[in-house]
């Protein structure tokens, strides 16, 4: 297996882009707008969460049918159910009747591994938790630098240490975007 190269040399073309498109799950970011953001001289970022990976695949064709400027993708990171169904099915029914039934799935995390390593993008990055080192080796491997997505210092010791090309550190306050350290 070849050594990835050094993080400086992923970000090299990347670093002039002073304008980072951020991934916006459950419709805002769109298609058009990663294409424009590539347009304008920005990095933008596909954003995979709630799709299935055929979905994800798709809109990264489209994207690089439209331009070849580099751009990125952002996956999910799958935690674990709640331990406790029963004391979790008790808070739900305190926020009363507009809630549905609690469930639990992993986004499609290992089929979207998959379709990116199969054609990478510049970047990609993880959102919610820190995937396994060998998941962040085999994307480095394809080519594809890594960004993780911190909100404490625990989560941005983990993502180093499991061998982010860099961090988005993020506030927790920020639409919940917080991991599970």
């Amino acid at each position: 297996m070849s050594q990835p190269s050094p993080a400086p040399d992923r970000f090299l073309d990347l670093l002039r882009r002073r304008v980072v498109v951020a991934p916006m799950a459950g419709g805002p970011t769109t298609t058009d707008l990663v294409i424009a953001a590539a347009g304008a001289g920005a990095l933008g970022f596909l954003a995979a969460g709630y799709k299935t990976a055929a979905a994800m695949t798709a809109e990264i064709k489209a994207v690089r049918a439209a331009t070849a400027e580099p751009f990125g993708v952002n996956v999910f990171v799958p935690g674990t159910p709640y331990p406790d169904a029963g004391r979790l099915g008790r808070y739900l029914d305190s926020l009363g009747p507009v809630l549905g039934d609690a469930s639990w799935d992993d986004d499609g995390f290992d089929g979207k591994i998959a379709a990116v390593l199969a054609d990478p993008p510049a970047v990609t990055s993880f959102t919610f938790g820190c995937p396994a080192a060998g998941v962040i080796r085999a994307m480095q491997d394809a080519g594809c630098a890594v960004v993780l997505t911190v909100t404490t210092p625990a989560e941005a010791e983990m993502a180093a240490s499991a061998g982010a090309d860099a961090l988005c550190v993020q506030g927790y306050g920020a639409g919940a975007h917080r991991g599970r350290s």
